[in-house]
């Protein structure tokens, strides 16, 4: 899965990289509250109110982390809190409870940039360079990693809601969402470059 970096020469994205970081997020988090999540509750059970088996803004988060950084979070964080905001509506989230939403959700954003980071000081820099080639299995790795952050953290913070005997479910089901979500995301990702790369010239 190792192929050249291609994904510097999308200038329309690195001119206005807040604005698609945010429609993207926007858009899989739509299909998350509006498609996913209803269907999950149906077929499977009541722990799907706190992870879901595919889990679409992951591969956001991921992947901008990769692509820019810590300062992917100047549009990650703001797209969290206005999904947070409208979930907090639509599920009645009040007092506590809310907070308790909002911190869930700024620490599951600023999980992808942890885990980079921390591959960073580990000497495994999975960065994108524009010489070189792109280990699509280290930004895999990373993203995994995220996710285990993230449902740890995420876990301890809902743990007052969560009947201590479904915990393991639920982290399992955090890491299986978020990296079935990311292994999505980097399969259109990739496809999206391909086709640009033949039909689109001068980029």
């Amino acid at each position: 899965m190792r192929r050249n970096s291609q994904l510097y020469s999308f200038h329309p994205f690195y001119q206005h990289w807040i604005f698609c970081i945010i429609v993207a997020y926007l858009i899989t988090a739509t299909l998350q509250l509006l498609v996913i999540f209803p269907i999950e509750l149906r077929l499977s059970s009541e722990n799907a109110v706190f992870a879901s088996f595919l889990f679409l803004p992951h591969a956001v988060r991921v992947l901008s982390a990769w692509l820019l950084g810590p300062k992917s979070l100047l549009a990650i964080v703001p797209a969290g809190l206005a999904i947070t905001w409208v979930t907090g509506n639509l599920y009645g989230y009040l007092g506590e409870e809310f907070l308790t939403q909002l911190l869930i959700y700024i620490f599951a954003d600023c999980s992808a940039v942890l885990a980079f980071e921390f591959m960073r000081l580990c000497k495994i820099d999975a960065y994108p360079r524009k010489i070189g080639v792109i280990s699509w299995r280290t930004v895999l790795f990373g993203g995994i990693l995220a996710s285990v952050i993230n449902s740890i953290g995420s876990t301890w913070l809902r743990s007052p809601y969560i009947d201590p005997v479904a915990l393991l479910e639920v982290i399992s089901r955090f890491i299986l969402g978020d990296s079935l979500g990311l292994l999505l995301g980097m399969i259109l990702i990739m496809l999206i470059s391909k086709f640009i790369r033949k039909n689109v010239k001068n980029i």
